[in-house]
């Protein structure tokens, strides 16, 4: 892409208003005082004309950003469904199945059945957390020592 700005003096100035010299800079640049009639600093063409040389200083086409916009917007939304499918859904605890000793419940998301040693619901992919599970034992614990207190008396 061909360059519109050149550097000269610490800004950026349009080429078509320079003289070039065999080096390929600027030699002498008209000021554009009849525009904006103020210190070239301080003027607002001159920022636009400061943004423009920058953003040529990347070396991008239009074409280019668009299709890196393009990019991230695909990748930024395949994120988004990692970090939901990884984002633990806790197992509703069903039973243990002790002749092989695993836990047996159900996927809070999709209702599958599941089991202990899986990470993942095989269903619909969520990770799952057995967290809950341990809670709801204990707590099945001491209502069965509570009953058999009760029971001796």
């Amino acid at each position: 892409m061909e360059r519109l700005m050149v550097k000269y003096e610490e800004m950026f100035v349009p080429k078509k208003t320079c003289t070039i010299d065999r080096f390929g800079r600027a030699d002498d640049c008209e000021p554009c005082d009849s525009v904006c009639e103020s210190d070239c600093k301080n003027c607002v063409i001159q920022e636009c004309f400061t943004r423009l040389g920058e953003y040529e200083g990347t070396g991008l086409t239009p074409e280019r950003i668009r299709e890196l916009d393009r990019l991230y917007s695909e990748k930024y939304r395949e994120v988004a469904k990692l970090r939901r499918r990884d984002t633990p859904v806790k197992v509703k605890p069903l039973e243990i199945y002790h002749p092989v000793g695993y836990r047996v419940g159900q996927c809070s998301k999709c209702e599958n059945i599941v089991r202990d040693y899986m990470k993942f619901c095989f269903e619909c992919g969520c990770r799952l957390e057995w967290g809950s599970w341990e809670e709801r034992q204990k707590w099945k614990d001491r209502m069965l020592q509570n009953f058999m207190k009760k029971g001796r008396r």
